[in-house]
């Protein structure tokens, strides 16, 4: 833990709330809901308080706590590695892409990866090569097609994507969702890398690894992935004319629209609305 910095809890809150997931642990293993009057007796606080407590703990992804369904509650994976982490777990390990990524290393490992990516991208404007550092992220079928414009545009695509993940929200368009697929590559590099040192066992590794996939449920599907099995751009093209595709909702993968906002987010800054791609190029449209 970083300092102070890292402290989501005061030791006697924290403390509550590790009773309170060994709680559920007993809980699910006796397939019984849980019982708010017997643990605010026995914690010396009020069953509201317990209520409270248990919601956050969901909020973090660490239980599904049942209440309202008068369910037992289970302890995620991710509630296991706290109780045995204990204090070292850090508050924004906690709290990222809680409700998708029930391991706390991958969600650890995507936030490392979320620096690296950024950093570099940024160093490559600054001092390298911003137009081969993109190429060699996005899917290689589209990889000449990449100039300064679209570079710039990924880079904004980096940033935003790492901020809406930070807030739990999806992707915002088609080229934010390439650069997650760069992101969770940096990010099993990581884990690679944490197990060669010895921190992690190789059990570890693979099941955070696999947790990263949680990304794709975040963004409701893993279409992007079948572009960096493409050979050329005009794949995209005839994807998109895929009667199958069509039925099931694929996206328009032509470079065009990588940047086309999604539907629960605006057309602003370096996301376009798809009238823009209708009416670029059209001196009359323009003229109107």
């Amino acid at each position: 833990m970083d300092g102070n910095d890292g402290i989501i809890w005061g030791e006697d809150d924290r403390l509550r709330r590790v009773r309170l997931l060994e709680a559920c642990g007993m809980a699910q293993a006796a397939e019984a809901p849980l019982s708010l009057t017997e643990l605010a007796k026995e914690l010396h606080v009020a069953s509201s308080t317990i209520r409270i407590e248990l919601e956050e703990l969901s909020a973090l992804g660490l239980i599904l706590d049942g209440l309202e369904e008068r369910l037992p509650p289970i302890l995620r994976n991710a509630g296991r590695q706290f109780l045995a982490g204990g204090p070292a777990v850090r508050r924004e390990v906690l709290r990222f892409l809680a409700q998708v990524i029930d391991d706390l290393n991958a969600r650890e490992a995507l936030l490392y990866a979320g620096t690296i990516l950024v950093d570099e991208f940024r160093a490559a404007f600054l001092d390298g090569d911003p137009v081969e550092h993109a190429r060699e992220m996005v899917p290689r079928a589209f990889a000449a097609a990449v100039d300064m414009r679209v570079a710039l545009d990924l880079y904004a695509a980096a940033v935003a994507l790492m901020a809406r993940l930070s807030d739990g929200a999806p992707a915002g368009c088609l080229a934010e969702e390439i650069v997650a697929v760069d992101l969770m590559d940096q990010a099993r590099a990581w884990l690679e890398l944490r197990r060669e040192e010895g921190i992690l066992e190789g059990p570890e590794e693979k099941g955070a690894s696999d947790q990263l996939r949680g990304l794709f449920e975040l963004f409701e599907d893993d279409d992007v992935l079948d572009m960096f099995d493409m050979h050329e751009p005009a794949d995209a093209a005839m994807a998109g004319h895929d009667p199958i595709n069509e039925q099931l909702g694929v996206v328009d993968q032509r470079l065009e629209a990588w940047f086309d906002a999604s539907g629960w987010t605006a057309p602003t800054g370096y996301l376009q609305g798809p009238s823009r791609l209708e009416t670029d190029g059209d001196p009359d449209r323009d003229a109107e």
